[in-house]
């Protein structure tokens, strides 16, 4: 049983917002946090091996290191909920402030917290991405929740370990191949020779600053480009096609993984 829609803000492309009823999901985070509050009935969350109630009102904040999944306490009672997801670079983006100490890894060891004005600012916010506002307005407060978000709650950011300039180079170099062109089939040769550097460094560089192999980042570009595709209303085959799937089923398959519905299910919801 499920009623969930879903919309981006006019002028906020950077944040995908849900909101509606459920009595299930399973989500693969693959480089993206996924924010909430649960409303009306509790349920159970799974994360690896540990298990736990989320209880209405409090506030879910999910990071990138493992899949997740939920399922209502009771199957006849679906539970209501706001959702919020964001990549990490826009989270990065979205936080960062120029004069402070840059933003490493944002990890919530404890996804589920009972903090009644983190959980009333996240509905403000929600609100607010809904209903008409400036852009101004939305990014003021996008910023303002989520540093309270991090500074009351993440672990310790976690340190990266050091690394070169001509390291930070090579990695922003590959990085941007792949966000420029996610639909193309490059080969790590290619990505290591568009970096600079060798191919075994760059892979280590990747897993250090995104906790994702370069072929698995990829993967979360493409699904994030079929995302925006299917939103504009594109036919299934056409955004497969268009961002690099083999067909619609390799697309159908890696969609479902990552955000536990279908394309089908994905457009027929958006808007």
């Amino acid at each position: 049983m499920e009623q969930v829609r879903m919309w981006r803000a006019p002028g906020e492309g950077r944040v995908l917002l849900m909101a509606g009823r459920t009595t299930r999901y399973a989500v693969d985070p693959r480089g993206e946090y996924v924010f909430g509050v649960v409303g009306g009935e509790p349920m159970r969350s799974w994360r690896g091996r540990q298990k736990r109630v989320v209880r209405p009102g409090q506030l879910v904040a999910w990071d990138p290191s493992y899949p997740h999944s939920g399922r209502s306490v009771d199957e006849s009672r679906p539970w209501d909920a706001r959702l919020m997801v964001i990549e990490v670079a826009d989270l990065a983006a979205l936080a960062e402030d120029a004069e402070a100490d840059p933003l490493a890894d944002v990890l919530f060891p404890e996804p589920v917290l009972n903090d009644p004005e983190l959980a009333a600012g996240f509905l403000r916010l929600h609100a607010t991405l809904e209903a008409p506002s400036s852009r101004l307005e939305q990014d003021e407060r996008l910023v303002e929740w989520l540093r309270l978000l991090i500074d009351r709650t993440s672990a310790i950011r976690s340190a990266r370990p050091a690394i070169t300039s001509q390291d930070d180079r090579a990695l922003r170099s590959a990085l941007e191949y792949l966000a420029d062109q996610p639909e193309r089939n490059v080969g790590l040769d290619e990505l290591a020779g568009v970096a600079g550097i060798g191919k075994f460094r760059l892979i280590r560089l990747f897993r250090q600053r995104t906790g994702l192999p370069p072929h698995a980042l990829q993967l979360a570009h493409r699904i994030r480009a079929a995302r925006r595709l299917l939103e504009a209303g594109v036919p299934i085959a056409e955004a497969a096609e268009a961002t690099g799937f083999a067909d619609q089923s390799h697309l159908h398959r890696h969609f479902q993984r990552s955000l536990g519905m279908t394309p089908a299910e994905y457009q027929h919801r958006f808007g």
